[in-house]
C-alpha cells in the first residue's frame, strides 16, 4: 500500500512540475500588445536615428516671492517654469521647474522638450485656472488650465491651451513639492477624473 501511495505522490509531483514549467514558458512568451517596455536599447535608438535628450541646465533656486508652504502657489510656479521654453531648450530636458519638485521624484528629471519653439522664438506659459482636485494627508492634487504663447519677440504668436494635473507632497518642514504632472491639449483630457 505504501508503494502505491508513493507512486501516486511522485506522479502528482511530476504533473505539478510539468504544469509549472508550461505556465512559466507561456508567461515568458511575448504578447502582441507588449511593446517591450518603456526604454529603448542603444541598438533601438540607432535604428530609429533617435538623438538622446541631453540634461538641461541646473535650475535656479525657487523664486523667493513664491510661498512654498502654499501648494497652489507652488503648483502655479512649477507649471509656469515647466512649460515656458526658449530656443536653447531643444534636445535637452528643461529643468527650470526642478526647484519646485520633490528630490528623487519623476518631476525632478525635467520636461523632455518634444516640441521646441522655432529658432528665435520663445514659449511662455501662464496658469489661467487652478482647482484643488483632492487632498489626503500630506498629498494634494490640482487641476490646472495653462495658456501658452509661442512666437518670436515682437512677432506673431501661436496660442495653445492645455490642461494639467499636478500632484504635490508636503515635506516635514511644511513646504510643498511637486512629485508628478500630466498634461494634455485635448479638451476631453481626463485630468484627474475617474
Amino acid at each position: 500500500m505504501n508503494a502505491v501511495i508513493t507512486r501516486m505522490m511522485a506522479a502528482a509531483l511530476a504533473a505539478a512540475t510539468v504544469v509549472l514549467l508550461v505556465v512559466a514558458a507561456l508567461a515568458a512568451l511575448p504578447r502582441p500588445d507588449d511593446l517591450g517596455g518603456g526604454v529603448l536599447s542603444a541598438d533601438d535608438r540607432r535604428a530609429l536615428a533617435a538623438a538622446p535628450a541631453l540634461r538641461g541646465a541646473d535650475p535656479a533656486p525657487p523664486d523667493p516671492a513664491v510661498d512654498l508652504t502654499d501648494p497652489a502657489a507652488v503648483t502655479r510656479a512649477y507649471l509656469v517654469a515647466a512649460h515656458s521654453l526658449g530656443p536653447g531648450d531643444a534636445g535637452h530636458t528643461q529643468r527650470r521647474a526642478a526647484a519646485y519638485t520633490q528630490p528623487g521624484s519623476p518631476a525632478t528629471v525635467g520636461v523632455v522638450v518634444l516640441d521646441p519653439p522655432p529658432p528665435g522664438a520663445y514659449r511662455t506659459a501662464a496658469v489661467t485656472g487652478l482647482k484643488l482636485a483632492g487632498a489626503y494627508g500630506d498629498r494634494s492634487g490640482y487641476r490646472a488650465v495653462l495658456r501658452t504663447e509661442t512666437g518670436p519677440p515682437g512677432g506673431p504668436i501661436a496660442v495653445e491651451q492645455r490642461q494639467a494635473l499636478v500632484v504635490l507632497a508636503r515635506t516635514p518642514d511644511g513646504r510643498w513639492r511637486v512629485v508628478a504632472e500630466t498634461t494634455g491639449s485635448d479638451p476631453d483630457f481626463p485630468v484627474g477624473e475617474d
